[in-house]
């Protein structure tokens, strides 16, 4: 369990970042850590945690199955 122990969160207030996409305010669970996944109840976005204090919020990219074939093939 993530302690906020030098944040300026009051006791019983719930993070909050903006959705990039709509800029809508978008409530953190206070246990969240980096890399987390929470979706934006205004538009739908999956947004990704990059930053804590303040939240920092950014917008997961999904990779399409065309996307993987062509990684693959650069593998090669």
């Amino acid at each position: 369990m993530r302690l906020y122990a030098d944040s300026k969160l009051e006791e019983g207030t719930v993070p909050t970042g903006t959705c990039p996409d709509c800029e809508a305010d978008v409530h953190v669970d206070t246990d969240a850590d980096k890399g987390a996944t929470v979706a934006c109840d205004e538009c739908g976005t999956q947004l990704e945690v990059v930053g804590l204090d303040p939240v920092e919020l950014d917008i997961v990219e999904d990779l399409d199955e065309d996307d993987l074939d062509e990684d693959e093939e650069d593998d090669f």
